[in-house]
């Protein structure tokens, strides 16, 4: 079932859906608008927003318009609902995913698939990780910038870890230490899920910021987070890595990227380094 409505009468509409047994419900932007980076503790919507809902096969698509119109208080007419054929989405999700490959020697590969390179190091995730799969432009470049440097013996800061893939990577290319923040509790279990499926638990350390020790230095640091987070986290980000680490900085969009640089730059000398779909890597060292 698909709908447009506005921000304003969302609320109910959403409450009708849930109420009528939706098994999911799905907003996305009619076009022409973005909402890229909202301010701690908002929740912005575009001003009209596109509704899809899926329920069971069982449920008569004519009388469910008709109930969600009564309760929603909005137009019958404006509700489209059809039948989905009967599909394996788990499964076509699995075979749509393969082994991809960042720098010359580090690869992500899902569970049960193997590497094409058998003297690649390989990291395995589950599918469905999204933004910790490596699937997207901010990760991807993080993970190129680590695979180019030398990290034996070194120890890696991964600030804003979601699933851990940034602090796997270094310690699976040689680092000896990684700590892994987020302030999501679930990114943390996350993380000590795929640090175990790849048998790199022992060397990382995962933990909320607020309980990371003061001053903590760090050989490298990698955060890939969103610009403006990062510019307020800079001098944090700074006290808890050496003086000339090596410094990587993502979750930033092109446009954004002069803005990040300049601000960071009593803590860290930048450039853009790479780009990809978009987004931006800020590279360079701590100063």
């Amino acid at each position: 079932m698909e709908l447009a409505t506005d921000a304003a009468t969302l609320p109910s509409v959403e409450a009708a859906l849930e109420a009528a047994g939706a098994l999911s419900v799905s907003l996305a932007d009619p076009g022409g608008e973005s909402v890229l980076e909202p301010a701690p503790g908002e929740t912005p919507l575009w001003s009209s927003v596109i509704v899809t809902a899926l329920f069971e096969a069982a449920i008569e698509p004519g009388e469910l318009r008709s109930r969600i119109a009564r309760v929603a208080g909005v137009d019958a007419g404006a509700i489209r609902a059809e039948i989905l054929p009967p599909r394996d989405w788990v499964r076509e999700f699995r075979e749509a995913l393969v082994p991809m490959r960042y720098g010359e020697r580090l690869w992500i590969c899902p569970d049960g698939v193997p590497c094409p390179d058998p003297r690649g190091i390989v990291i395995s995730l589950e599918p469905g990780l999204a933004f910790g799969s490596g699937s997207h432009a901010t990760t991807a470049l993080c993970l190129g910038w680590l695979s180019a440097l030398e990290l034996s013996g070194r120890s890696v800061l991964d600030w804003g870890c979601g699933s851990g893939v940034l602090a796997i990577a270094a310690l699976a290319l040689g680092a000896e230490r990684a700590t892994a923040l987020d302030i999501d509790r679930q990114a943390l279990l996350a993380t000590r899920e795929n640090a175990e499926r790849n048998r790199r638990a022992a060397g990382l350390i995962v933990s909320h910021p607020d309980e990371l020790a003061a001053g903590a230095g760090h050989d490298v640091l990698v955060a890939n987070i969103l610009a403006n987070t990062l510019i307020g986290l800079a001098p944090r980000l700074r006290v808890n890595c050496r003086s000339g680490a090596p410094v990587a900085l993502s979750g930033i969009l092109v446009a954004q990227a002069p803005r990040v640089r300049d601000a960071c730059a009593p803590w860290f000398e930048l450039e853009v380094a790479a780009e990809q779909d978009g987004w931006a890597l800020l590279a360079g060292h701590a100063t």
